[in-house]
């Protein structure tokens, strides 16, 4: 068993380090308050390359106050206080480092970036996202750009140039990040936040069964069945409490969520809403939209991923309540995969589901896929995009997959050999990109995930003109969520960091607390 220590000195930047040796290794645990101690599974492809009992220390001078790193990450702060850091690796008697000398909000980047290059010269491992561990790639790009504009012209190639360099991704990332931070950019200017505009989230975690890579909080829907009525109410009441009782909106309007302003998207997600029958989505739909403040503007969409849930008399419901944005979720184009996922639907289901939807009036469908699951091959990932692009829908997703912890596949295949990058399913990706690239549409927003297959990201596509407001929205942590309904999350902006209010996953939880939870959330978004 090949063994690492990590030892920290002067700094107590626990989080930073963590992340980045979970971006190497799966077996990381905490030995104290500044040391962490790794077992190099058989999984890592460079295990062969580790020596046993190597200790890498990250040393900071002067000693940094946790709480002034903090506060210098976040908002620049101490800019003048420079700092001294060293990470060293010491195997067999040798001993090789980097340093540099920092300011203070460089504190952060500069270990992780130290860290990474050692680990990488370690393990022989390198990622198409390099160092960049984060949801949000595109933040980071965003930031390379601005800097970029500022020194002059050509700032998309200098700021590609930058990420491969500065932050070690690979040149088609670089690319891709520049490119889809420009659009999510663009979106953001249509949502003033100055005003008091906000969006909302309205989630039901329940679904006709559940997927293998799903995590245990979506409930089947059909087995469920008596616990849907009163789950729909309990949600409703949410909705009336929060946004009629004028002390919980004068709470929102201290907070940058104003009447004043307009909710510039609604999303009811989950699970699959409409795994409701029709009596009770309608319902379900009118009690919460009746209270919310939407105009002509507001963006509605609605998470109708499994088809088999849709029929003609549910899509006239949510076309005559004004929902127009659509999200039908093949995942795959092939019967036996979908049957591998445990979905209970084909792929004639698609194909009908999205007919059903054009006739009611549907101008504006998603269709998501993934990429990366079990047993599909890059030719038949291929073939499942250029099925959906046959259809025409207005925007298309392409995930990579991520296991959730608690999910079939994470009990039954194991996780961790997923991770590891893989060139292989990269470049069925880039095709991918290809085809949709040729076929018209473009990347307007991208995010990553916790245990994402090869260490790879989720892109939505669209054609011009039909890009989700929600999705750029929710992810760029710039714009106040009120979420509804159990395991939603809301959202206050406050200097520059999102502070997070989380509904109870447990669904029972969540209806016998719902009282208590809406007067916790008042006091979260007053202080």
């Amino acid at each position: 068993m090949t063994t690492i220590t990590v030892i920290l000195e002067g700094h107590e930047e626990r989080a930073a380090v963590s992340g980045m040796l979970h971006h190497f290794f799966s077996n990381v645990s905490a030995t104290g308050v500044k040391t962490f101690h790794v077992v190099v599974d058989e999984y890592n492809d460079g295990a062969s390359l580790i020596p046993d009992g190597a200790i890498i220390t990250i040393a900071c001078k002067p000693q940094i106050p946790p709480q002034a790193a903090r506060h210098a990450s976040r908002t620049g702060a101490y800019a003048d206080h420079a700092v001294y850091v060293r990470t060293t690796l010491q195997t067999d008697g040798e001993e090789q480092a980097e340093e540099a000398d920092v300011s203070l909000p460089l504190l952060r980047e500069t270990i992780r970036r130290q860290l990474f290059n050692v680990l990488s010269e370690l393990t022989g491992l390198t990622f198409p996202w390099g160092m960049l561990t984060g949801v949000r790639p595109t933040d980071i790009a965003l930031r390379e750009l601005e800097q970029a504009r500022r020194e002059g012209d050509e700032a998309d190639a200098r700021a590609a140039a930058r990420l491969v360099s500065n932050w070690k991704t690979s040149q088609a990332k670089a690319e891709l990040a520049v490119e889809t931070a420009k659009s999510e950019a663009r979106i953001l200017q249509t949502i003033d936040t100055t005003r008091g505009d906000m969006i909302v989230y309205v989630g039901l975690p329940f679904c006709p069964s559940r997927c293998a890579y799903c995590s245990f909080i979506t409930q089947d829907a059909i087995r469920q069945s008596k616990a849907l009525p009163d789950y729909v109410d309990a949600v409703i009441h949410e909705a009336e409490s929060l946004f009629l009782d004028e002390r919980i909106t004068r709470c929102f309007q201290r907070n940058g969520v104003s009447s004043q302003g307009r909710i510039a998207a609604v999303y009811f997600g989950g699970g699959t809403p409409t795994s409701l029958p029709a009596p009770l989505l309608q319902r379900y739909l009118e009690g919460v939209l009746r209270v919310l403040p939407i105009d002509d503007k507001t963006e509605f969409t609605m998470e109708a991923g499994r088809p088999d849930t849709l029929n003609e008399e549910k899509l006239a419901i949510l076309h005559a309540l004004g929902f127009r944005r659509l999200c039908i979720n093949p995942q795959s184009m092939h019967d036996e995969t979908l049957r591998l996922i445990g979905r209970c639907h084909t792929t004639a289901d698609v194909y009908y589901a999205f007919q059903l939807a054009r006739k009611a009036g549907f101008q504006d469908i998603n269709m998501d896929l993934i990429a990366g699951l079990p047993k599909e091959t890059e030719e038949e990932l291929l073939n499942s995009v250029r099925a959906v692009l046959d259809l025409g829908p207005e925007s298309i997703t392409l995930h990579t997959l991520s296991i959730k912890k608690g999910s079939f596949f994470d009990r039954e295949i194991g996780a961790t050999a997923l991770f590891r990058p893989d060139p292989k399913l990269e470049e069925a990706i880039e095709k991918a990109h290809h085809l949709l690239r040729s076929s018209g549409y473009f990347p307007y927003y991208l995010y990553r995930q916790k245990n994402c297959r090869g260490g790879l990201e989720n892109t939505g596509f669209a054609r011009p003109n039909y890009s989700c407001v929600y999705n750029v929205a929710m992810m760029s942590d710039q714009v106040p969520v009120i979420g509804l309904g159990s395991g939603s999350s809301s959202k206050k902006i406050f200097e520059r960091t999102a502070k997070r209010f989380h509904n109870p996953k447990d669904i029972d939880l969540y209806i016998r607390k719902l009282d208590d939870l809406i007067e916790r959330k008042r006091h979260f978004f007053q202080t």
